[in-house]
């Protein structure tokens, strides 16, 4: 039976409109085993501003390449250094059945929760990978990202032929976009517009202020052009559809162009716009504490208060997610 004939027998037929697939598939992360980097070193560092902090970008093990720590090693070290709450991420699959397994056997006293990405691995935008994250045992599933490394833009941009996702065609939204936004307002979660174009990034805040839609995450929109890379610009109009802008950990301990870009956006547009998140847990970085930390003295050092950097690591997180701020 041919891919389309199953997809049509199992009903699968409209997810097809989504992706383009090429003969003999090619996953995004098949190159990434390959790469052998020095395992991470924990560097054990605190901050009374990671007292409390909200990690939503924990990415974690297992995976189908290498990750420095699994999602229960990485619970326990956001608990040990005093963190609130994380969300684990993972490009291929749901995490809320994770969080509750987390949350029961692993580490007390800290919140839990997990997320989806809406990549080839789950159908592309499906409602129905959403609806089963909402719905999973203990009710913890958060995030809801639109496709990240599956997306059409990255895809397009390495000149890769392996399935895409495809959020808008002839600059529309693909219906199946429409009907997810529908499902985050009324299950009451959080929208993260992924790796697609700038572009698409505001068709999808438009859409989202329709609906009601308050929180939502601009997926990282300075990391690269590989990814959402988006002008001052297209950021303040991003925050004034509702969006706020995520700024990864790492943009920040680094020094260089991407630190010194970063600082100048978070001025620009405010602390209350902006929050930081880790993604980190590649073998080789840093821990999501140790990783955060660095990103607080950084931000301190350039002047940020600890009123500003209250906001960006535990209260805009905190209200991205549906916790009280404290």
């Amino acid at each position: 039976m041919t891919a389309a004939a199953m997809a049509l027998f199992y009903g699968w037929g409209p997810l097809l409109a989504q992706t383009a697939a090429p003969a003999s598939p090619r996953a995004h992360w098949e190159p990434y085993k390959a790469r052998k980097a020095k395992p991470s070193v924990d560097q054990k560092l605190t901050d009374p501003v990671l007292t409390g902090a909200i990690d939503l970008h924990a990415h974690h093990g297992p995976d189908a390449y290498d990750r420095q720590w699994d999602a229960f090693e990485v619970v326990r070290l956001a608990k040990e250094r005093g963190m609130r709450a994380v969300v684990l991420k993972n490009h291929w699959t749901e995490t809320a059945g994770l969080a509750w397994l987390v949350r029961k056997y692993g580490t007390q006293g800290i919140d839990v929760f997990g997320s989806v990405s809406l990549d080839a691995p789950v159908g592309g935008v499906n409602p129905m990978a959403v609806r089963y994250m909402a719905d999973v045992e203990g009710n913890l599933g958060r995030i809801v990202w639109m496709p990240t490394h599956d997306s059409e833009h990255e895809v397009n941009y390495y000149k890769e032929t392996r399935p895409k996702v495809i959020v808008s065609r002839g600059g529309k939204l693909i219906p199946e976009v429409l009907e997810v936004l529908d499902l985050i307002k009324e299950r009451n979660l959080t929208l993260a517009t992924g790796h697609v174009t700038p572009a698409e990034v505001l068709m999808i805040l438009r859409e989202a202020r329709n609906r009601g839609i308050t929180r939502i995450i601009v997926t990282h929109p300075m990391l690269g052009p590989q990814f959402t890379y988006m002008s001052l610009e297209e950021m303040r109009e991003a925050v004034e559809l509702g969006g706020a802008i995520e700024i990864t950990a790492g943009a920040l301990y680094r020094d260089g162009e991407a630190k010194n870009k970063a600082i100048a956006v978070i001025k620009a547009l405010g602390t209350e716009n902006v929050f930081v998140g880790s993604d980190s847990g590649l073998v080789g970085t840093p821990n999501h504490p140790d990783a955060l930390a660095m990103a607080i003295k950084s931000l301190r050092a350039a002047g940020f208060s600890e009123r500003d950097l209250n906001r960006m690591f535990k209260e805009t997180p905190a209200r991205l997610i549906g916790l009280p701020i404290q």
